[in-house]
């Protein structure tokens, strides 16, 4: 009660100042309306309820925050939009924490999120978001260079610098062996720039390289994933691959693809058939980002139970680790929790 009336009598003093500095004092002494509901929303967001978090962060900002708590929840509510899938409302609500906040940053880890790290960098401005894509592609993220090029096209690019954002999307879907896109990107690459040619490195690559010229009419020989394919297999008188090897670059391929059911059972037939061990925690450890993805949370503990117990020291990747709905069940199973 005695601390109740001093704060009560500390902004009654301050009712009158108009001052920057007395108006922050204010809101640092404010307790706001959407206090509670601002509190329950971010329990629920760490929780992976991100249904019922996303409810009541909007209405925490609808009851009143001050200004440093609406920008949290704008900044939680994009996240919620962008891992699914809706990038408007995504983008949206970074700018409105960006309205509040313009200083804002994410931490790392969430700054490595594959989904709404380039978003938020293209809201935030600095590198231009052609530029990051071509980084991220040099510093092979590849799933976070495909959405900042993407990005860079909608936002608009001159011809010569959209040709080549299409020609990355092309390798890396050439890459992940998805060769109608990779036909489809290096298509709209030439449509914009008809006189685009690979530089030698790239031109001698096995995926792309045959695609590229099958493209610009040059003789092409054998298929081109099927000449990419002939070159990674193992040299006569190497070790064969495990038998369960090409179900799980299978199951792997769909998952990148967004194909989760398919990419489940590729992977359970991988396990079932036979891995070493790295690949063995490689399955398990995607069938746990499918499970938690559909917010099936014992199944993703267990998934990443029996990734563990094979490899203890195992360690999500910054990009995977950022992820709102698997990172925080991840780091809850390592720690015994």
């Amino acid at each position: 009660m005695l601390r109740a009336a001093i704060v009560a009598g500390v902004l009654l003093a301050l009712s009158g100042c108009s001052s920057a500095p007395m108006r922050e004092l204010q809101q640092l002494l404010w307790t706001s309306k959407g206090d509670a509901a601002f509190a329950t929303g971010m329990g629920q967001y760490e929780n992976g309820q991100y249904v019922e978090s996303a409810r009541n962060l909007q209405a925490a900002v609808n009851l009143g925050l001050p200004a440093a708590q609406r920008a949290r929840a704008h900044k939680h509510l994009a996240f919620i939009h962008c891992a699914s899938g809706r990038e408007r409302l995504c983008r949206e609500d970074f700018r409105k924490a960006l309205a509040v906040e313009p200083k804002m940053e994410l931490t790392t880890a969430e700054a490595g999120h594959p989904v709404w790290g380039p978003i938020f960098r293209s809201m935030k401005g600095g590198e231009p978001p052609l530029s990051a894509g071509l980084r991220l592609y040099e510093e092979g993220k590849y799933e976070e260079s495909a959405t900042t090029l993407q990005g860079a096209i909608e936002r608009g690019l001159p011809d010569r610098d959209r040709a080549r954002a299409h020609k990355h999307l092309a390798f890396m879907h050439c890459a992940a062996n998805r060769e109608r896109q990779c036909r489809d990107e290096f298509r709209r690459a030439l449509d914009f720039d008809p006189g685009l040619q690979l530089t030698a490195a790239e031109s001698g690559h096995p995926a792309w390289g045959p695609v590229f010229r099958s493209m610009k009419g040059e003789p092409r020989g054998e298929p081109a994933l099927a000449k990419a394919q002939a070159s990674l297999q193992p040299a006569k008188g190497a070790a064969a691959p495990g038998k369960g090897e090409p179900a799980l670059a299978a199951g792997v391929r769909l998952y990148e693809e967004g194909s989760y059911d398919a990419s489940a059972r590729n992977l359970h037939e991988a396990l079932a058939q036979g891995l070493a061990d790295a690949e063995r925690v490689r399955a398990h450890k995607h069938l746990a980002f499918i499970h938690c993805a559909a917010d099936r949370q014992r199944s993703c503990r267990e998934e990443f139970r029996k990734a563990l117990a094979i490899d203890p020291t195992l360690e999500l990747a910054p990009a995977e680790a950022g992820h709102p709905a698997w990172g925080p069940v991840f780091r809850a199973v390592k720690a015994g929790r």
